[in-house]
């Protein structure tokens, strides 16, 4: 008597455990419910949820989520030739950072479209060339299409009929000499506690002996540090640019009070930050 072994189903699109939201008391990201158009996100009191039932697996939460917390779903596959996307094409325009993946990882430089059978392509690229413009890269171009057995042949010849996707990662890896955030510091508030620096993954804000560094081109644009820095000192904003890494100057010194040492931004300090605390609470 013959078993028949049947694979076992592939889990549904989910939100991991390393989303922000669910291990960050005051994380504010929400970047993949923003994006979705179809309203399968939302913030619930344990994170981000994804609704599976309305999850149209268009993949656009992949590639805005800081720390890709989005398990279980797949980038869209599309097909191009000679650096342009060729039909078909998905109902549902590609987020931004994915066509900017594709300018960097395959190359494409425009896309053989009739705008007016998939408009929303049309506002995507346009989206995508204002992008390029800051970023000093060419602009894309839009092409009319071929005869649809013309791109059926090319995707043949090319060894692409099922399609591909690009790997998804990080703006700061695929444009390394630009940040796509700033990161502000206020020295006046900041206590040097190094809460930021130790949620920080991909060492945008690092504290060490000696000094705080700020390198805006590392930063995802989580907003980690924001949310854990308990006296409000730094803050995140979108911006595209080229900038060098911002080195602060600490120092060591030794607490009057309690005797601990403590990190300062000036070397005549004298209370460390929670004595100062409790000695104004005391007035």
């Amino acid at each position: 008597m013959f078993r028949f072994a049947f694979a076992d189903s592939p889990p549904p699109p989910a939100v991991g455990e390393s989303c922000l939201r669910r291990s960050l008391r005051r994380a504010t990201c929400r970047a993949c419910v923003d994006t979705c158009p179809a309203g399968a996100l939302s913030i619930t009191g344990e994170g981000a949820a994804l609704n599976q039932d309305l999850c149209l697996g268009c993949g656009r939460c992949l590639f805005v989520c800081p720390v890709e917390a989005i398990a279980h779903l797949e980038p869209p596959r599309r097909h191009f030739s000679a650096q342009r996307l060729i039909a078909p094409f998905t109902s549902i325009a590609p987020e931004i950072n994915e066509l900017l993946l594709w300018h960097i990882q395959h190359h494409i430089r425009g896309v053989e479209i009739d705008l007016d059978e998939h408009p929303h392509w049309g506002v995507a690229i346009a989206a995508l060339n204002l992008k390029l413009r800051e970023l000093d890269e060419p602009t894309w171009q839009i092409y009319p299409p071929q005869h649809a057995s013309l791109n059926r042949g090319r995707r043949r010849l090319s060894g692409l009929e099922k399609g591909v996707s690009v790997a998804v990662e990080p703006l700061s890896k695929a444009f390394p000499q630009y940040h796509q955030f700033t990161l502000h510091l206020d020295t006046e508030t900041c206590v040097a506690c190094a809460a930021c620096s130790r949620v920080c993954s991909p060492k945008a804000v690092v504290l060490k002996a000696g000094s705080f560094t700020l390198d805006a081109r590392q930063c995802h644009g989580c907003k980690a540090c924001e949310a854990v820095c308990p006296v409000d000192a730094i803050s995140i904003a979108p911006a595209t640019g080229r900038a060098d890494r911002v080195v602060h100057a600490l120092f060591e010194t030794s607490c009057p009070a309690c005797s601990r040492s403590f990190y300062a931004w000036h070397p005549q300090a004298s209370l460390c930050p929670i004595c100062r605390q409790h000695h104004h609470g005391m007035r």
